[in-house]
């Protein structure tokens, strides 16, 4: 071992020591978050004072742990607590108590609450927070959100990162962030970024809508190519001008200056390999935009960019890559390759006639290079919803 070895070794051991106690760190505080806004919910629901400081309660509460010299746990925090309990009552379950207490080493017994006389609000020691359990009743978790989901929950998405997942109403969609982010390693910004761009109503509005948002196998999503697009694309991580008057290699080049941006984009498992792939037949040659593989679904996945509206010689021409693709590119063992064309319009009826009868797998998504309003993109979504379920007959 020589001297920059040994440093080299050190730098090792402290970094990974420091990101080791920062997530263990992250965990604790995230269970503890968790028991406060519990505490919280039980005293509003069974407190029998309660009455005495009503909607004031979160602010008094602040204020007398200041006083105590207690930090970090401000109004703002306390209510951000308090909805973390009630978002996921689940965590109130037996198993899920017994597995927190263990990771902070605090004894069963410490945590009792104090109930009132009344015999109703009496509580069993298997049963610490009643009210956050008569909640998931009513509103029980997803049939694969079990205890290990929960544990896998906490210890893997930062409290910041759950935060913005309270703030998801509907069960199923947020179930759809916490496994992305769990999955993809999504930080904060693109937490957000992916909720204001709606990237779960995006995803579901595949043909095959159901298959897209059921959720099987501890929540992995079931994935097939026409559940992996996403219509639209949103590109405002570009920074150009939606009217703006760029070439299609332009696009091309402002995608790979941002290639983290739009691999996010793109979605998981997206991998990168060639961009202007040359295909060469009859000694002429041809120029892909770009070429990904994809590891889920083991096959290349060729992408086409154009400016305009989508024009049926368009899909001859993907047609025309993925077949040689097929042929020469693509290994025995993986499966057929698919084409996705980003177009900035398109018209639902012009795609079916253009791709009916293709054996390749073939799809026309929109881009868009500005995030519109959540008002104007909502009803985007559900004018091509119907479009897209619309029978074509000829």
């Amino acid at each position: 071992m020589n001297y920059e070895e040994l440093i080299h070794d050190i730098s090792n051991i402290n970094n990974t020591s420091l990101t080791t106690v920062t997530r263990a760190v992250n965990k604790i505080l995230t269970i503890r978050n968790w028991f406060i806004g519990a505490y919280i919910v039980e005293y509003e629901q069974n407190g029998v004072d309660r009455a005495a400081y009503g909607t004031q309660l979160i602010k008094k509460l602040a204020n007398d742990l200041k006083s105590r010299k207690i930090e970090s746990l401000s109004d703002r925090n306390l209510k951000n607590f308090r909805q973390f309990a009630l978002t996921y009552p689940a965590l109130a379950k037996d198993e899920n108590i017994t597995a927190f207490l263990s990771l902070i080493s605090i004894p069963f017994n410490a945590l009792q609450i104090r109930q009132t006389v009344a015999a109703e609000f009496k509580t069993a020691p298997q049963n610490l927070f009643p009210a956050l359990q008569a909640r998931e009743l009513e509103n029980p978790s997803l049939s694969w959100q079990d205890s290990n989901y929960y544990q896998r929950l906490v210890s893997t998405i930062s409290w910041s990162h759950l935060v913005e997942l309270t703030r998801i109403e509907d069960t199923t969609k947020r179930a759809f962030y916490e496994l992305e982010c769990m999955k993809s390693n999504w930080s904060k910004r693109e937490l957000k970024r992916q909720i204001n761009s709606m990237l779960y109503e995006r995803v579901g509005l595949s043909k095959d809508k159901e298959a897209v948002l059921k959720l099987a196998n501890e929540g992995q999503i079931i994935e097939s190519p026409k559940n992996v697009l996403r219509d639209p694309y949103i590109l405002e991580f570009l920074e150009l001008e939606e009217k703006a008057a760029y070439s299609e290699s332009d696009l091309e080049s402002a995608l790979i200056n941002h290639l983290q941006e739009f691999m996010h984009e793109l979605g998981r498992d997206f991998c990168f390999v060639d961009r202007q792939f040359r295909i060469t037949v009859a000694e002429e040659h041809y120029f892909l935009d770009l070429l990904f593989y994809h590891r889920s679904l083991q096959c290349l996945i060729a992408i086409d960019l154009k400016l305009g509206k989508f024009k049926h010689d368009y899909a001859g021409q993907m047609n025309f890559y993925l077949n040689y693709l097929k042929e020469n590119i693509a290994y025995p063992h993986e499966n057929a390759p698919v084409g996705i064309l980003l177009c900035a319009e398109k018209d639902a009826e012009a795609v079916h006639y253009a791709t009916a009868g293709l054996d390749n797998q073939l799809f026309v998504s929109r881009y868009m290079v500005a995030l519109p309003s959540e008002e104007i993109l909502k009803q985007w979504l559900i004018e091509e919803q119907v479009r897209l379920e619309k029978q074509f007959y000829l």
